[in-house]
């Protein structure tokens, strides 16, 4: 008799309660919708910032790691170890910057410095690239533009 009693007494929730958990409940799956579609949307990619392949890079690509790094001791025989080159700059300018008083034809200096020597082994690797096409067949040409095509159409994935 008791239990009887009890369900028609209190017997469940209030309607206008049921009505603010299922508002609240509908809100937070959209919350949580929302935050996966825009994780979905933006993984790994950036957002599509990065515009078409840059030609250097895929000429550092298609001629190889090997060959590069060969490009890379070839110049650095000429102008002293790369490496230590490259820790003594970022030491310069760590130094500079941390400095009271900010040397800015210095640091300018550095960068100058550091933008022609990459710039020169762009180059030296540009034109090994260019003697290489000049040794190439008309159908390796061909199956070289078709690979750079494709590189273009079907830009590699940022992750």
């Amino acid at each position: 008799m008791k239990n009887e009693q009890n369900r028609t007494q209190g017997s469940g929730m209030r309607p206008w309660l049921k009505v603010v958990l299922a508002l609240s409940l509908a809100l937070n799956l959209i919350v949580v919708g929302i935050g996966a579609g825009a994780a979905w949307r933006f993984h790994g990619s950036g957002h599509k910032m990065e515009g078409p392949p840059m030609l250097s890079r895929f000429i550092f690509k298609d001629m190889g790691g090997r060959e590069v790094h060969r490009l890379v001791l070839k110049q650095a025989g000429e102008t002293g170890n790369v490496r230590n080159r490259r820790r003594a700059e970022m030491e310069q300018t760590i130094a500079l910057i941390r400095a009271e008083t900010l040397d800015v034809m210095a640091v300018r200096a550095i960068v100058e410095a550091h933008i022609v020597e990459n710039n020169d082994l762009m180059r030296t690797v540009a034109e090994a690239w260019q003697q290489r096409l000049e040794g190439l067949s008309l159908r390796e040409r061909s199956k070289l533009a078709d690979r750079m095509q494709h590189r273009l159409d079907h830009p590699p994935k940022r992750h």
